[in-house]
């Protein structure tokens, strides 16, 4: 018989989740919405009448749900009977706070909880290809990797419950602030005229959005590598150059504005010989952290 896996929440990230995992496993899902629970059924979801059966019936349960008010009540409604022995795991995006509070609840019914944050979209989750940063014990690790690993491409495991969270959130601050540069760098090539499809293929080559990861921060930053290169002088030159031409042309540019802050701040701090990598100095001593590769 195949072990029971339980699933709260048949969303489409839920569903997502749920489609290869039922390749290997029993998966027991629940959600208040009857259109869901039929499309979850017909991938090979069994179908139960309330969150508590699910806990019932499986030993590990995951949460697929909108956000940490409705966990929280998920949990607590479950019932401490219900719930004791059980491994919960957070698969939503919330905070680490949230991440303690479910922990907090869980305790006091004799279960644990694993937050398991989901990294790509729905449709790598779908293939089994995702990747899964993990919070919890070593051994709710252990417990729930091939449950994961059913669903993964990649499983970070980074200790204590709450660093999944962490990890992730700084993973969508990144691609939420990229997205604004990109957009606003869009704005600017269209108004003088660049065609929108050389903007994309010169941000999708390796010399474009990509090196400023592999190349400044892979080979500098971790490395502590800032002589040669760019200068900060000749990039904190070419950031005005084109908020100059931002104004001229009546573009909005709030992130690249922002961004020309720090090397103005770099070049008083003497950097401006330095490959504008060593922007990072500046975060490492201002938080009293650093940035080398362990």
């Amino acid at each position: 018989m195949k072990q029971k896996v339980g699933l709260v929440g048949l969303g489409n990230a839920g569903l997502a989740l749920a489609t290869p995992i039922v390749r290997k496993f029993s998966v027991v899902g629940y959600d208040r919405d009857e259109n869901r629970c039929k499309l979850a059924g017909q991938v090979g979801v069994e179908i139960t009448a309330s969150a508590r059966s699910v806990a019932e019936q499986c030993d590990i349960v995951l949460l697929s749900l909108p956000d940490s008010a409705i966990s929280r009540a998920v949990i607590e409604q479950v019932g401490a009977d219900a719930l004791h022995g059980r491994l919960i795991v957070e698969t939503s995006t919330v905070t680490p706070g949230d991440v303690e509070t479910l922990m907090c609840i869980a305790a006091r019914a004799g279960a644990t909880v694993m937050d398991s944050a989901i990294v790509g979209g729905v449709h790598k989750l779908a293939q089994g290809e995702t990747t899964f940063l993990v919070g919890c014990s070593k051994e709710d690790y252990q417990r729930a990797k091939p449950i994961l690993e059913s669903a993964a491409a990649k499983i970070f495991y980074l200790g204590k419950p709450g660093n999944a969270m962490r990890a992730k959130l700084v993973n969508n601050a990144v691609a939420h602030a990229v997205m604004v540069v990109l957009i606003e760098a869009a704005a600017l090539a269209r108004a003088q005229g660049v065609p929108i499809e050389v903007f994309y293929e010169l941000m999708r080559r390796e010399s474009g959005l990509m090196r400023p990861l592999t190349h400044r921060f892979g080979e500098r930053i971790l490395q502590q590598n800032f002589e040669g290169g760019m200068s900060t002088a000749n990039a904190r030159k070419d950031s005005a150059l084109i908020i100059e031409i931002a104004r001229e042309l009546g573009v909005p540019i709030f992130a690249i504005s922002a961004a020309h802050t720090a090397y103005e701040i770099a070049m008083r701090e003497g950097l401006e010989r330095k490959d504008y990598s060593a922007l990072s100095t500046l975060w490492e001593k201002w938080m009293g952290v650093s940035f080398a590769a362990e």
